[in-house]
Formats: C-alpha cells, sequence, structure tokens
C-alpha cells in the first residue's frame, strides 16, 4: 500500500491515532465527561498534537539513547521497556501539557492540574505505548511492503 521510504510517517500515523485515543478515553474517563462527543473533541487535538510531536521529535533515537546509558544490548526486554519510558514521558508530559493549556489557558492552575495528573496518565500512557508499539510495528511493515 505504502512505499518502504514512507515508514516513519505511516508509523507515526498509526500510533498516534492509537494513542491519542487510548489517552483520551482514559483522560475523559477520569474526569467522568466520557462521551462521544467529548471524545472525539479531545481526540481531533491530541492527535494533532502527537502526530506534530512524533514527526518533528527524533524519539526513537532519543529513547535509544537514554536505553543505551544503561544497557548495551539493545535487543533485550530491558533495552525495550527504558527506549518506551523516554518515549512515553517525552509524548505524554507534551501532549497533556499542550491540550491542558489549550483547554484552561495560562493559568495558575495549569500547573498544578498538569502535576497532579501527570503521574496517573504517564503510567497509563506507558502500559498502553508498551502493549501497542510492536503491534503497530507490524502493522506498519506490512503497509509500507511497497518497493520504490
Amino acid at each position: 500500500m505504502f512505499k518502504k521510504s514512507q515508514f516513519g510517517i505511516v508509523f507515526n500515523t498509526v500510533f498516534s491515532l492509537v494513542f491519542s485515543a487510548a489517552l483520551t478515553l482514559f483522560i475523559k474517563a477520569v474526569q467522568g465527561n466520557l462521551s462521544f462527543n467529548s471524545f472525539c473533541m479531545g481526540m481531533v487535538p491530541a492527535f494533532g498534537i502527537n502526530f506534530t510531536l512524533g514527526s518533528y521529535i527524533p524519539l526513537v533515537k532519543v529513547g535509544n539513547a537514554f536505553a543505551s546509558r544503561f544497557v548495551k544490548d539493545e535487543n533485550s526486554k530491558v533495552f525495550y521497556f527504558l527506549r518506551m519510558l523516554a518515549i512515553v514521558f517525552i509524548m505524554t508530559a507534551l501532549m497533556s501539557f499542550l491540550l491542558m493549556f489549550s483547554e484552561m489557558g495560562f493559568r495558575r492552575e495549569l500547573i498544578f492540574a498538569f502535576l497532579g495528573s501527570f503521574p496517573m496518565t504517564f503510567l497509563f500512557a506507558y502500559v498502553v505505548g508498551c502493549a501497542v508499539f510492536p503491534l503497530l510495528f507490524g502493522l506498519t511493515v506490512n503497509l509500507c511492503s511497497k518497493e520504490g
């Protein structure tokens, strides 16, 4: 369907969709505000922010650099979980802050709301990221099978 040279953009799109959907569902459910309308209204900006961050920040390189400080074997599970820790931390921190900023504006409460909700959101995002990354990687490999 897609060229192999488009692998990065295809993976970023697929990962951003799934990651944004999962986090939007989680956040809206925790707030007690989960409805189809609230999900759609949260999903659109979340996807836009995730896709933009994934396009401009070399997350895999950052994750690999972070993990290689602690583990030298790139094929180990510990390396994978440390790499995902760095990737998900960056994505979740920036996405959460920017979404809160877009909803609340710049107010003193923004920092407290972010700091109060971030640990639980990050934990959920880390579990989701670790679980879906290999599946989405395999899907993207199958989608990007065209030569040229």
